[in-house]
């Protein structure tokens, strides 16, 4: 019997659970970098299963949606924004939200500094 790390339990990531839009300035919140636990980062810091991210950014396309940034929202510092590393995926301009930024209804969101508690 080997003794191996404990396991982290996987999070479990959503689309579009948290409205992106300042009804206020009628723009798009969009994160202007991707966080320090961006799930697009190389080394997988959300301990994603295998092939989890590809499957949420496939089927969110495919609704014309958008991952929000895991690190904002209603329970965070900041307002929700979409994710800047989906934001920078090939096949964003799918996003309905993020075409509607592209045409000038961008509010570029600075992520909080990593050593600042979200």
């Amino acid at each position: 019997m080997s003794l191996s790390e404990p396991r982290r339990p996987r999070r479990t990531v959503t689309t579009g659970t948290a409205p992106v839009t300042d009804a206020a300035a009628g723009r798009i919140r969009v994160m202007s970098d991707r966080c320090a636990t961006c799930d697009f980062r190389p080394s997988n810091r959300g301990n994603l299963a295998p092939g989890q991210l590809a499957a949420l950014v496939r089927d969110c396309l495919a609704d014309e949606g958008h991952i929000v940034c895991h690190e904002t929202g209603p329970d965070r510092i900041q307002p929700a924004a979409v994710c800047a590393g989906f934001a920078a995926h090939p096949d964003a301009n799918h996003s309905l939200a993020l075409r509607v930024a592209a045409v000038g209804h961008v509010q570029w969101q600075d992520p909080v500094p990593a050593s600042q508690p979200a």
